[in-house]
């Protein structure tokens, strides 16, 4: 009865606060969770979309590697996500982001104090009695190099999570270290790679058979023409990247309220409830090695289903293109990003006591495909936003004198009023593609993409 009353609750403030017209799917977390959010929106004046996705990011902080979902034979997966929340200056990126990790911190704060202590022991008695060094484990890294990220992860194998503010810093800075080290690890921890690393000062090798890293960080919208232009849609790290940006860039005016909290628990002691029963989940022990062994969830029957059916018409799309597009290769990667926040909305439901953790069902499977369709609508309007600023001018000078549809040999015409090669030309339209200017239709068959506006977001 008191569900059914807050399920009420919440659609009555969901229709108030007109979260229909964000696009993005509020109803598919838990009501506990919906009711923090909404109670962040009044209070805090935050964009819906921001501390929704900031707390399925720190879920999968606090659960690591401790739960991982089998998709289909061999192949299970933990559930990291690469985040990134976009928005013009003054919108609200970081205070939600804090908001939703600030439990993590607070676990991380606790392993480095009973660090400390053990350290201080370890200084007294621990060296004489051959006791073994103390080893500091925690969660959240925001400055680092390749080096410390591995050494990090190593000592708490559990998660660790990439969390800045400004994240164009980090991927500015990314090839200092071993020409591009850290994108490589990057991309292989993803997809679930077991990592390696050997240096000759460390005498044991440091090996992370199951990583788990998640990344989350804000950037402007003008800055994320930046990500475009360095090469990360070659590699494949674009197409692992879940992006957030709001319909509405209006900044929400300040009210005069009663700051003083109610009896109740405020929302962020809701918040650390929910997330320490996360963190209270653990590895299964192997009786025989003491080896730490993560659970694994399967898809029940309507589950998978639902899964297969939605998977097959992504497959079906792609078998029916006569050409390599675009967007193919994210659109392969869905599937990983669906089960991903598949298993956690149902490790989300679990913690708010609304569902189980025997199995990932249908409800959650079709949350996580909403959710997908939101974040890749996101990708769709950044890319509006930025699509003229990241072609050179050479590229869009032949982009006008073509039509709305045309062919190779009327870009190479065109060329050649610019007096330039045909295999100019055929780079422009590699460059115009990648600016998402221009799609191929067919093999030697292109059309100009018409965006629904063609006014920046700012």
């Amino acid at each position: 009865m008191e569900t059914t009353a807050l399920e009420l609750c919440n659609r009555l403030r969901m229709e108030a606060e007109h979260i229909a017209d964000t696009g993005f799917p509020l109803d598919v977390f838990p009501q506990k969770v919906q009711a923090i959010v909404l109670d962040m929106l009044r209070r805090d004046n935050f964009k819906v979309e921001y501390p929704a996705t900031a707390m399925l990011s720190a879920v999968s902080a606090a659960l690591g590697d401790t739960c991982r979902i089998r998709v289909k034979s061999e192949w299970e997966t933990n559930a990291a996500l690469y985040i990134i929340l976009v928005g013009r200056p003054g919108l609200g990126k970081t205070p939600p982001l804090e908001a939703a990790y600030r439990p993590v911190r607070r676990h991380d704060y606790e392993q480095h104090r009973k660090f400390k202590a053990a350290w201080e022991a370890y200084k007294s008695v621990g060296k004489e009695n051959g006791q073994e060094e103390p080893v500091l484990s925690r969660t959240i890294l925001s400055d680092f190099t390749p080096e410390v990220l591995m050494q990090v992860h190593n000592n708490n194998p559990r998660s660790v999570v990439i969390l800045v503010d400004e994240i164009m810093g980090m991927f500015n800075s990314a090839n200092r270290y071993n020409n591009g080290q850290l994108i490589e690890q990057l991309l292989s921890a993803w997809s679930g790679t077991p990592l390696d690393v050997t240096r000759v000062g460390n005498p044991v090798p440091i090996h992370i058979e199951n990583p788990c890293i998640n990344i989350i960080g804000t950037t402007q919208t003008r800055r994320i023409r930046e990500l475009l232009k360095k090469g990360y849609e070659e590699n494949g790290l674009l197409d692992r990247i879940l992006f957030v940006l709001p319909r509405s860039q209006k900044i929400a005016r300040w009210n005069i309220e009663d700051d003083e909290q109610p009896r109740e628990k405020t929302n962020g002691a809701k918040w650390a409830a929910i997330l320490d029963k996360v963190f209270a989940l653990d590895y299964q022990t192997d009786e025989q090695s003491g080896e730490k062994i993560p659970h694994l969830l399967h898809f029940d029957r309507e589950a998978k289903a639902c899964l297969y059916d939605w998977q097959n018409s992504i497959i079906d799309a792609s078998n029916e293109a006569d050409a390599e597009t675009e967007d193919e290769s994210r659109r392969m990667k869905h599937n990983t990003h669906v089960v991903r926040l598949a298993l956690l909305l149902q490790v989300l439901r679990y913690a708010c006591g609304e569902s189980h953790l025997q199995y990932v069902d249908v409800h959650s499977v079709k949350g996580a495909i909403r959710l997908n369709d939101y974040f890749e609508d996101s990708l769709q309007r950044i890319r509006e936003a930025v699509a003229n600023d990241i072609c050179d001018e050479p590229a869009k000078e032949l982009l006008s004198l073509l039509g709305e549809t045309f062919g190779t040999a009327d870009a190479i015409e065109a060329g050649r009023q610019m007096k330039v090669s045909e295999r100019s030309v055929m780079n422009y339209l590699k460059e115009l593609m990648k600016s998402r200017l221009v799609r191929k239709v067919r093999q030697g068959q292109y059309e100009k993409i018409s965006y629904r506006s063609n006014t920046p977001v700012r």
